[in-house]
């Protein structure tokens, strides 16, 4: 791919996009029970701290992406299996995504087939992949202004359903809040470690690149919102039942004669969803580019689209094993592996750099 087609702003968009796509259907800090809030409140310094990792070694190898800085400051062979442990994390959050979205879609279409809806999802996201990066920008700039009407009109809509006391009493127990702030962290606060490879896309970094930082803050202060309307409109037991806790909290929501809102909302689930499912299908184009050493990366579209489809279908067949893939054992590979993957390049990158320094003044006072 030649050019820069992404804007700080676009990608920053992309960013608002990412954390409610991941987390819009399930109860982000639901270990946690009335302290969910707090947990994820505590969790996005851990997305934050991802995000400025990724941009200093960025910062380091401007032009390249982090799996191609990966073996140039590690060596080949480890470097190359720190991308392949990297590509497998980004494999698994991207099934994930692809079965939150078909979940959502099987609610409002109950007698599609889950293959058939799993299919239009990578055929969809495949088509906006194959009109380029430039176009997914341009579909971020026009979809903000709606989501940001939507995540408004919902905040106003439950105020009148809160119970402030369903947060009493606060910090109960530790140990179930730091579970829900290590499980908010990796779902979805550090998977900004995938914009590690969007960076060298964007033309206008270096001069406007704190705007990703601002986006960031706000699409996480939406979720921390969310979460704790959840507890207040809920009650910690009932959030925790509901396999879909936010959209039983649209169908209690409405205007008087005016119901079923959830059907309304269903355009906010979807764009993020969607949008989550295009940045992390991409990262994946990009990292299996980069692993086989190709220049050009549009003729994985359609295979790691296949790879997406048959091991949706056939890793979650049914929801209960979903349920336990997802919140008991997928975070104990992805967490370390998202965190430990950009700050190990990251301490690479700066004794690589260092010595790299040293050794061209040792080369500039040496005697010709």
């Amino acid at each position: 791919m030649s050019g820069k087609p992404l804007s700080s702003r676009q990608l920053a968009f992309m960013v608002f996009f990412l954390l409610p796509g991941s987390s819009l259907v399930y109860f982000a800090g639901m270990a946690a029970r009335q302290d969910a809030w707090l947990a994820a409140g505590i969790a996005v310094f851990s997305g934050l701290g991802m995000l400025y990792v990724i941009m200093q070694v960025h910062s380091l190898f401007p032009g390249k992406n982090i799996t191609q800085i990966c073996p140039l400051v590690l060596g080949k062979v480890p470097g190359t299996i720190l991308n392949i442990l990297f590509f497998w994390s980004l494999f698994i959050l991207t099934l994930s995504l692809i079965y939150d979205l078909t979940s959502v879609l099987k609610i409002i279409y109950p007698l599609f087939p889950t293959l058939l809806l799993i299919a239009l999802i990578i055929l969809t996201s495949s088509y906006c992949l194959f009109k380029g990066l430039q176009s997914i920008g341009i579909l971020a700039d026009v979809s903000i202004g709606v989501c940001l009407f939507f995540i408004l009109l919902s905040f106003i809509l439950f105020i009148p359903l809160m119970d402030l006391a369903k947060l009493a009493p606060v910090l109960e127990n530790w140990k179930p809040l730091m579970a829900g702030v290590i499980y908010s962290a990796d779902f979805p606060f550090n998977e900004v470690v995938i914009l590690a490879l969007f960076l060298p896309t964007v033309h206008d970094l270096a001069s406007r690149g704190r705007i990703i930082y601002y986006w960031y803050l706000i699409s996480a202060l939406f979720l921390v919102l969310f979460d704790l309307q959840l507890v207040a409109v809920l009650g910690p037991g009932l959030a925790q039942l509901y396999t879909f806790p936010l959209f039983e909290l649209f169908r209690l929501a409405g205007f008087g004669d005016f119901q079923r809102l959830e059907m309304l909302f269903f355009l906010l689930w979807f764009i993020t969803g969607l949008f989550a499912i295009l940045i992390y299908f991409q990262g994946l184009i990009f990292v299996t580019r980069d692993i086989l050493g190709l220049k050009q990366d549009r003729a994985l579209i359609l295979p790691v689209g296949l790879c997406l489809l048959v091991f949706s279908y056939v890793m979650f067949p049914t929801e209960i094993i979903y349920l336990e893939l997802g919140f008991k054992y997928t975070p104990v590979y992805t967490f370390p592996v998202n965190v430990l993957y950009p700050l190990i390049v990251l301490v690479a990158a700066l004794i690589y750099r260092k010595r790299r320094s040293g050794y061209q003044s040792e080369q500039e006072v040496t005697p010709g």
